[in-house]
């Protein structure tokens, strides 16, 4: 019975086979082309029968072993290794079929390759996930065949369940050169002088002048000199940076099989390990229609590990968030100043004006940058000749659309609020340098 689960005859035996079968057809009409059948059918036979003997003699004619990652890296090409050895004294061509997860939906995929005798090869091949989550691998199937008839392939199955994690994006760091940006941030910060801030540690008492704040008064000390003195404190080192993520129904639009929601976890997660670097601290927030989320902000070594496991368990509904929700949150849980990444979508000046109230009064009390997605697929489309009338129309709404993202980021910045326009490819590296830039400007 385990005989006939592996055994497969080829396309190539069936071929051979309907030109015997013809060749005898025809030797109706001419006898020697009957017996020249004939013999292709008995040397056929033959050939399938040696075949089987060289590939099913063994009991496990090659080992086999995959060897997946760690974890997978969400949008990037992640390497999973297989081992394989040929155990027999013949050639082999091997054809590998793999039963991937669902979510990779990959039907067609197969590799082939050649192995000597008694040769061992270590080989990979590319997955490129697009959604969070656990990726499960079940079985492997390698069908063999000789390298000189392959009338017959034999199927090995190597049963595994093996489940891998899918996190946001880390191999995009291996691009990004975060160290780098951060290291020339910090020579250009260098040469800076230093501004006095609203920290907690203490510099010096001195006497009060005109435009300080008045909350700072050391009472104390100006019943003792007879005039008014004032605390002051250096400048505030470590600064809250937060993500803030929308968890809505406009952050489910995709691009190259990614959602912008996917684009701006990973980005959160670059600037995140940016952040830590600059040695500020980095905290999460997160917001729908039903409920907000908040990972307080940190700067110890942990927090990268926490704002990661935060970001891979991210899920959504994609229904209508609630602006006006994020800033009752944030007025109540978020005391100290901070910059808000604001990671959300607006299509039209008319979407913007629904919650630029809200927008503002968060302004008031932290330094707001709002995300504004370019549609690079429109992009490419408007820039197409247009053939008819209905292309030139269609153009022309596609250019109108485009100028909305650039009216929205003119709109918000009469009322002080930072933006970036950017496409969702290169939304990670244009947030770091904003971020970065907006350190060495000292707006926050």
């Amino acid at each position: 019975m385990h005989f006939l689960r592996s055994f497969y005859l080829t396309n190539r035996f069936f071929v051979a086979l309907a030109a015997s079968v013809a060749l005898m057809c025809f030797g109706m009409l001419f006898t020697p082309l009957f017996w020249v059948g004939k013999t292709g059918i008995f040397l056929l036979i033959s050939g399938v029968i040696i075949e089987c003997i060289i590939l099913f003699w063994k009991k496990e004619p090659i080992d086999f072993k995959r060897e997946l990652p760690t974890k997978l890296s969400n949008g990037d090409n992640n390497n999973i290794q297989f081992f394989i050895e040929n155990k027999l004294t013949k050639n082999l061509n091997i054809k590998l079929l793999e039963d991937f997860p669902e979510q990779l939906q990959l039907h067609d995929w197969s590799k082939e390759f050649e192995l000597q005798p008694r040769q061992k090869q270590r080989l990979h091949y590319t997955v490129n996930p697009v959604t969070r989550g656990e990726y499960n691998w079940q079985s492997s199937q390698v069908y063999l065949e000789t390298t000189r008839f392959r009338f017959v392939a034999r199927r090995c199955i190597f049963p595994t369940d093996e489940t891998v994690s899918c996190y946001p994006s880390f191999e995009q760091f291996k691009e990004l050169q975060i160290s780098a940006l951060v290291n020339r941030y910090n020579e250009a910060n260098s040469t800076m002088i230093r501004k006095i801030g609203q920290s907690l540690e203490f510099e010096q008492i001195k006497n009060y002048v005109g435009g300080d704040d008045f909350r700072h008064i050391n009472w104390k000390a100006s019943a003792k000199q007879g005039k008014l003195m004032l605390n002051q404190y250096q400048e505030e080192r470590s600064q809250d940076i937060y993500s803030v993520i929308d968890l809505g129904r406009n952050m489910q639009q995709p691009f190259n099989n990614q959602t912008l929601l996917d684009y701006s976890i990973n980005a959160s997660l670059a600037l995140t390990k940016t952040v830590l670097s600059v040695k500020d601290k980095v905290g999460l927030i997160t917001y729908s229609a039903d409920e907000c989320t908040v990972l307080p902000p940190r700067s110890d070594v942990n927090q990268f590990k926490k704002v990661n496991e935060k970001l891979y368990n991210i899920s959504s509904d994609f229904q209508e968030s609630s602006m006006e929700r994020l800033y009752r949150f944030v007025r109540y849980r978020v005391r100290q100043r901070g910059l808000f990444v604001i990671f959300s979508n607006f299509d039209t000046i008319q979407s913007l004006h629904r919650n630029l109230s809200y927008l503002r009064a968060i302004a008031k009390y932290h330094l707001v940058l709002l995300v504004i997605f370019e549609n690079s697929e429109l992009e490419s489309y408007a820039k197409e000749t247009a053939t008819d009338v209905k292309d030139i129309y269609n153009k022309t709404m596609a250019k109108h659309l485009l100028f909305q993202k650039r009216l929205i980021a003119k709109e918000i910045g009469k009322y002080g609020i930072q933006s970036l326009v950017t496409k969702p490819e290169k939304l990670s590296i244009d947030l770091i340098n904003s971020y970065l830039n907006i350190k060495k400007r000292q707006m926050l």
